[in-house]
This record gives structure tokens, sequence and C-alpha cells, in this order.
């Protein structure tokens, strides 16, 4: 029998590490489940991420796609923050639009991973409903994804799985001395608290870099940490991080060599704490066992942090300097039965996130499924 053919589809190619970990996430899922499948991926840029992932890449146009369709065997829209329009109406457009051709070009189409929402516009949300009702495997991320769906009407079957950079390894001491060397960072001395921040929606003025740089500043001051600004996505992320870093009295570090999101994780896992706006960024805190203390700008990061266990510190839009400074502490000073605990969830974690690739490679219908193992 031939290897199957996957075409899979997300937000690739853009230099984002979170989205970057689900494919690499999603890859290795595929690659312990059904080894020998051919994997191509719709990407930004198709060279670069054929060099990070070692697979077949094809360029995210509607011409790509059509052309790719036609020689694969099984569609999978590959999680994440896909189905938003928050950011742009045009994001879900283009990926209902992708699922649609997808199943009119008669493949079988898997929606795993995904994390729903925020949805504010009527005629996105009927759309969103009408598309998803029609896959054949639809699994979300978390709880309140699931809920959001069956408020759309959504009636079909929603498993509830977990995020696919969860199927990912926690990086080994060798990954982390190495990406630490990588990005020209010092090891050593003082306690390194990761920030992984973001420019929120609506504050183009850029006025909570300079909030937090104060708050921040002043928490790594008293608690003796050493701040280390990690960008998530280039370049937005790096100019933010900057500005940050520019406003803050203590030193600090900002990461501005280009890494792979796999460095990304050895690089936070190195850290002794990670305070985060990107999700990913504490995703990576989770699968390394570093204490993650959360800003909230979107409702999926108070949805990791339920799924962790653990509350957001702050809110972006109504940031208090105060419930930060708090939340870093209590992170330090429980910082052993946090890690501890974060660790205990993994294997738990990680059987959900491949069961999203076990969903999708069940609808090749040949049994190639086969069964996600701790």
């Amino acid at each position: 029998m031939n290897a199957p053919r996957l075409l899979v589809s997300g937000y690739y190619g853009f230099g984002n590490a979170g989205d970057e970990a689900l494919l690499a996430g999603l890859a290795a899922g595929v690659r312990r489940l059904r080894p020998g499948a051919e994997l191509t991926v719709l990407s930004a840029n198709p060279e670069a991420t054929e060099a990070e992932h070692g697979v077949r890449a094809a360029p995210r146009t509607l011409a790509g796609l059509r052309s790719e369709l036609r020689r694969a065997d099984l569609f999978i829209s590959g999680g994440g923050g896909l189905l938003q329009d928050a950011t742009s109406w045009r994001s879900p457009l283009y990926y209902l639009a992708v699922i649609r051709l997808a199943r009119r070009a008669g493949l079988p189409t898997a929606c795993v991973g995904q994390g729903i929402g925020p949805l504010r516009r009527r005629w996105v949300r009927s759309l969103v409903r009408r598309e998803l009702e029609r896959v054949e495997a639809l699994a979300v991320r978390d709880h309140a994804s699931a809920e959001l769906l069956r408020a759309l009407g959504v009636g079909r079957p929603v498993e509830i799985t977990a995020d696919l950079a969860f199927a990912l390894e926690p990086p080994s001491e060798e990954e982390i001395a190495r990406a630490w060397a990588r990005a020209a960072l010092p090891r050593g001395g003082d306690p390194v608290a990761a920030l992984c921040l973001r420019l929120p929606p609506g504050d183009e003025a850029g006025g909570l870099a300079d909030r937090l740089a104060g708050a921040l500043d002043g928490i790594c001051r008293e608690r003796g940490l050493r701040p280390l600004l990690v960008p998530m996505q280039r370049p937005a992320d790096l100019s933010f991080a900057a500005r940050t870093a520019a406003a803050m009295e203590r030193e600090a570090s900002v990461v501005d060599a280009p890494l792979s999101a796999r460095e990304v994780l050895a690089l936070i896992g190195g850290c002794d704490l990670v305070v985060g706006m990107r999700l990913h960024a504490l995703v990576f805190a989770a699968l390394s066992g570093v204490p993650p203390v959360a800003i909230s700008y979107d409702p999926k990061v108070d949805a990791l942090m339920e799924t962790l266990g653990l509350s957001v510190a702050a809110s972006a839009a109504d940031f208090d300097p105060g419930a930060l400074a708090g939340a870093v502490a209590r992170a330090l000073r429980d910082r052993e039965r946090i890690s501890a605990e974060l660790k205990a969830r993994r294997p738990g974690l990680r059987r959900a996130a491949l069961r999203n690739v076990e969903l999708a490679l069940g609808l090749l219908g040949d049994g190639g499924g086969g069964e996600a193992r701790p």
C-alpha cells in the first residue's frame, strides 16, 4: 500500500514560534502513529518550513492549494487560533475557504487542535457553523472552544483534546545549552525570568509597553531576577520587546537571534520563570516544568491556564501591576510544587494532543489512526 499523502493547512511560515510548534507537534504525532506518511504543508515560506520541519511544503495560495488537493489523500486544518476574527475577518475566511475546497475535492477533512474564537461578526459565526458541521473529524483544544461551538449551533460531535504543541517532547539539557549558546546568552548567576510579550490588539500606540516595563522592572529588581525578553513572533514581538527593555532600569537582554520553535522551547526550558502574554510561551513553560505567570489579552490564555490548573495573573486590558507582582512572588515561592504539578500533567496533555492526530489519521479508512500512547 502506498504511503498516504496528508495536506496540512495553518498559520505556517510567518515566523510565529507558537504556530510552528503546532506544526512540529502535528508532524511528530504523524511520524509516531503513521510512519512513512507524507506531509505536505501549505506555507507562506515553503523553503523555511521544509528546512525547519523536514516536510514537503507548498505555497498557501489558492492556486497552490488546488494543485496539492489533486495529489492528497487527507486534508488537515492543523490547529491553533485559525478561526477567530479579532485580528481580521480575512483569517477565518481564508481557512474556511481552504476547508471547503478540500471537501469539494472529495478529501476526508479533519479540523483538529482548534482554538475557536473570538467570533465577533455574525456572518463569520454563520460560516464557521456551516463549514464545521460538514467536516469528518472535529477536535478543539479547550472547553471554552467547545462551548462556543455549541452556542453557535454546531450539533455534530466535538472532541476536546489539547494544543498540538503538547505532543512535543520536553527539551533536554543538551538542547537547552545549545539554544542558549545560539542566542549568545550566558548561563548562571541570578535566576532568569523569560518575558514573552506582545502588542495587544487595539494598543497600537504601545502604551502597555511602558506600563509593563515599569511593573516588570520593579518585580525583577525586588526579586533579583534577570529579565530576558523572548520574542515569539518576528518582527512584531521583537520591536515590542526592544521598547520594553529600553524602558527598564534593570539591564534586560532581548533575544534577537532567529530561532526555530524547538530552540525557543529549549531557551524557555532554561529559565526559572516565564511571564507570558503569548499563549505558546506559556505552553513551552508547561512542557518544561517552568512556572508560568500569564498576562491575558485573549480568552485562549485564560482557557490554557485553566487546563494547567493555574490562574491568570493579570489582564492586558485592565493591567494591575500589583496583581502581577503578587503572582510572580507566589510562583517563585511555590516553584518546586508548580513544576512538579506541571510535569505530572504532561503525560495526559501529550495523550490529548496526540488524539488530534489519531482522529485525523482515522479518516484514512485503513486503520491508520494508530493509538495515542503516553
